[in-house]
């Protein structure tokens, strides 16, 4: 879930937002191709337990359709079969991937699909998707760290800037509002300004221009 002012949402308007990301997640299922998505676009998209807390039944339902679309294309000799494998691999890999998101699991499939993280010598059990999920989290670390590094710039580019046009007592460490906006809580959606402290920031830049 990303939104500008997420940290500024009621919760009956975060859940509301959850909803919607989710919906949109299922939806690009169906309309998005896979060759469209990165491993940059999936981390932006809908945690999978968020949307298991949300809508387990049309959760569950995609997911283990992904798996079993996986097996069908590798088609190896031993693999799920059963439902209760099926159950099984699905449980331990949401338990065992929580920050994936459902775009996650559908790249990370696709790319198995093409063995990417090599072949699998006609064995494709709950220890591959394991191995091989563990090496796409590898891969989205990377790409991870990079988003969170732009993400720390910009921020500091912003506040910087930002500084440059408020009245001197808000550009103060001294300031009880400025003080407490930090990168770090900021990126973590922590005491950022409210929108009424912004608003009293940007009518008070006006008066003194006037």
């Amino acid at each position: 879930m990303t939104h500008p002012r997420a940290g500024e949402l009621e919760p009956a308007e975060r859940q509301r937002l959850k909803e919607a990301s989710l919906a949109i997640s299922l939806e690009s299922l169906q309309k998005q191709e896979i060759s469209q998505v990165t491993i940059e676009t999936a981390f932006k998209g809908t945690n999978v337990r968020t949307a298991l807390k949300l809508d387990e039944q049309a959760t569950r339902a995609a997911l283990i359709a992904m798996l079993a679309k996986c097996v069908r294309f590798v088609d190896a000799n031993k693999t799920l079969t059963e439902g209760d494998e099926y159950k099984m691999a699905l449980d331990e890999l949401v338990k065992g991937f929580p920050t994936f998101t459902i775009e996650d699991w559908r790249l990370c499939l696709y790319m198995m699909a093409k063995e990417t993280f090599g072949g699998y010598y006609e064995r494709l059990k709950l220890a591959q998707f394991v191995e091989c999920f563990t090496k796409y989290e590898q891969l989205k670390d990377q790409v991870v760290k990079k988003i969170r590094q732009d993400e720390a710039a910009d921020f500091d580019r912003m506040r910087t800037e930002a500084l440059r046009h408020i009245t001197p007592e808000f550009a103060t460490e001294f300031n009880a509002i400025a003080a407490r906006v930090t990168p770090q809580d900021w990126l973590r959606g922590e005491n950022r300004l409210t929108l009424t402290e912004r608003e009293e920031m940007e009518k008070r830049a006006k008066q003194r221009k006037q």
